[in-house]
């Protein structure tokens, strides 16, 4: 519902000063997060998703600037998480899009994007789980996880078919695991470069 339990200037600070705490102490641990999952179930589409993602990213870089560290170290503090619906190619386009448009940003705060880059973790999309005939959300989850693995995605999380009707039993957690097991063991997507780029 959009609240903190402190004020939005004393909550950035705090996350500054815990970036700039994790930099120094764990250089390989990413304390902050951009999560836009709550907008795109709320109806957020892909556009507005990008934007909410960025606008987040920028308040949090401005945070850790703050807080001491430079661009370039407080951009390797941020994991970005996605939800995908089941629309595979707008899916891959968002993923792609978000990259070059936080290279970009990266770019005009005159920090290196390669030094940095973005780390994406995609969830599948409690909107594009059904209530009624769940046995479908298989298809759905397979759809999302597919163009999370081809858009580039670092980690995944695949929702089990059945989360809409209350708690998962173990053979839906079974198939959400083994979804992205069986398309990247069987259909080879982490084999491809640039599945997206084309077959040439």
């Amino acid at each position: 519902e959009g609240w903190l339990p402190v004020a939005l200037d004393a909550a950035l600070a705090e996350l500054g000063e815990t970036a700039a705490r994790t930099a120094s102490a764990r250089p390989n641990v990413r304390a902050v997060g951009v999560d836009t999952a709550p907008y795109y179930e709320a109806g957020a589409n892909e556009v507005q998703d990008l934007a909410v993602s960025m606008a987040t990213a920028i308040s949090y870089l401005r945070a850790m600037e703050a807080a001491g560290l430079d661009v370039a170290a407080a951009a390797r503090q941020i994991e970005f998480s996605y939800a995908l619906g089941v629309d595979v190619f707008q899916g891959i386009a968002k993923l792609r899009a978000a990259r070059r448009l936080w290279a970009r940003i990266l770019e005009a705060s005159g920090a290196d994007a390669s030094a940095a880059p973005m780390l994406q973790h995609v969830m599948t999309a409690e909107r594009a789980i059904a209530g009624r005939d769940v046995w479908v959300n298989m298809l759905r989850a397979t759809v999302s996880t597919f163009a999370a693995g081809v858009g580039g995605a670092d980690s995944l999380t695949v929702l089990p078919y059945d989360s809409a009707v209350g708690l998962p039993d173990g053979f839906a957690r079974r198939i959400a695991r083994n979804t992205q097991i069986i398309l990247m063991e069987e259909s080879g997507l982490h084999r491809v470069a640039d599945p997206a780029g084309g077959a040439w």
